[in-house]
């Protein structure tokens, strides 16, 4: 390289003296130039086997050629390559033994040859030394005692193969496990961590969403755990105790409301329901289902109108009276609808009692007969209260006016007392008859009896 710029140099230096000697002369470069072993320059037609720069002139012209001849190799490879049955090299598998060449191109495009001398095996030979638990398959076979097995394949069509294994069958050591799953519903579980997950209910069980009738309730599986010096033949049974959820049914028909008390929670029904109570534990362990089937009736309301109020020795008559269809009992036995009582001396207690046959709810209702009341009958065209009955207040009309107004339950208990009123109001008071005391400036005492349903 440092010859070719001293020459360009040097090429230079000349060119001014050629330049006086032709006044003419001009200076061309034709290029640089890698070649394969030999170039032939069109310009002089010479064929250069060198690395060099080369000139010509022409007339007024002068040509510089920067020549680079690349080699081209012919590599013999002599030691011996050994191979199997075949042997690859480049794009080409080779099935012989000998010398083989190929042309490869080196970096600078040249093509280079290389040849090698293979040796290749007329058959494969290969050992392989096991140790197995109770039998081992080779081949297709299944070998159940120790000792060498030689196999012997002739399939190959380049040259056939002898396998040698040298096999050594260890006994298994029995040792079985037996196991117990209590669950509700449905068990998953699985043998080992790769194994599917099996689902296992009362009706059988389930395997990679593959159902199996069976109702047996064990599940077992062999498994033999190898190592180099033992194997085990492991029976591991699983027996399931699968207990379903408990499902109870109660029918309940209850006055007015119902109250039971499941696991102490306590349920109330007010009215007619169907209910269903779960996540309770039964008697199992799994939980149980309870479907309430409730019915609520009303019981019925009755109340006694009549002669509440009579003179000492006076006869009083009752009315028994009530929003359903009843059968009456009263305190003296009698399940007329009205009775007479004879000779009221004083207050006298009568209770009456109503069922309703068809829903089995019945209510009763006690009164007082107040006979020591001083009573003194006003006439209804001169004393009127209403509504009666009523839902919450009494209006009172009288002739004469009025002094105090008071109320009294059948008990003879004052439950009001109103003053000078002609409103009095008994929304307060608890649905049944009252007795309405009415006193009047002119000294007379009047009494009305009044039913409150609110």
């Amino acid at each position: 390289m440092k010859k070719r710029v001293f020459f360009l140099l040097l090429v230079a230096m000349m060119m001014p003296l050629a330049m006086n000697a032709q006044h003419n002369a001009s200076i061309h470069i034709d290029s640089t130039v890698n070649a394969c072993t030999s170039y032939t320059w069109s310009v002089n037609g010479t064929t250069y086997t060198t690395s060099g720069v080369h000139t010509h002139v022409s007339g007024d012209t002068l040509f510089i050629l920067d020549l680079t001849i690349n080699p081209v190799y012919n590599t013999i490879i002599s030691t011996p390559i050994q191979g199997g049955c075949t042997y690859t090299w480049g794009d080409s598998v080779y099935v012989t033994s000998g010398e083989h060449t190929q042309v490869f191109q080196s970096t600078e495009g040249c093509d280079s040859t290389v040849t090698i001398t293979l040796s290749l095996a007329t058959s494969a030979i290969k050992s392989y030394t096991v140790t197995a638990c109770e039998s081992y398959i080779w081949k297709g076979d299944t070998l159940t005692t120790s000792g060498i097995t030689i196999y012997e394949d002739t399939t190959n069509e380049h040259c056939d193969s002898l396998l040698t294994l040298n096999l050594t069958i260890i006994e298994p050591e029995a040792k079985n496990y037996d196991s117990t799953i209590v669950a509700c519903e449905r068990a998953r579980f699985r043998w080992s961590p790769q194994s599917s997950w099996i689902t296992v209910t009362q009706d059988g069980y389930t395997i990679d969403n593959s159902t199996y009738s069976t109702s047996s309730a064990a599940l077992r599986n062999v498994f033999h755990p190898r190592t180099a010096e033992r194997c085990f033949d492991s029976l591991v049974t699983i027996t399931f105790n699968i207990k379903n959820k408990t499902y109870t049914t109660f029918t309940e028909k209850a006055c007015d409301s119902y109250t039971v008390t499941i696991n102490n929670t306590e349920y109330t029904y007010l009215y007619s329901k169907n209910d269903t109570i779960t996540g309770m534990k039964g008697a199992n362990g799994c939980d149980s289902v309870i479907y309430m089937n409730v019915t609520i009736n009303r019981s019925p309301e009755v109340y006694i109108s009549g002669d509440l109020r009579v003179a000492p020795g006076s006869d009083a008559t009752l009315y028994a009276n009530s929003n359903q269809k009843v059968a009456y009992t009263w305190s003296n036995g009698s399940t007329a609808d009205s009775i007479t009582l004879k000779n009221v001396q004083g207050n006298t207690d009568v209770s009456l009692t109503g069922t309703n046959n068809s829903t089995g709810c019945e209510s009763t209702s006690t009164i007082t007969i107040l006979a020591n009341l001083a009573i003194e009958e006003v006439n209804d065209d001169l004393l009127q209260l209403y509504p009666n009955p009523t839902t919450a207040q009494i209006n009172i009309n009288s002739a004469e006016e009025l002094k105090n107004i008071s109320v009294f339950n059948l008990m003879g208990q004052q439950v009001i007392n109103a003053g000078n009123t002609n409103v009095v109001d008994l929304s307060k008071l608890n649905n049944g008859t009252y007795v309405v005391r009415i006193e009047m400036l002119n000294g007379t005492v009047a009494t009305r009896t009044v039913v409150l349903t609110k």
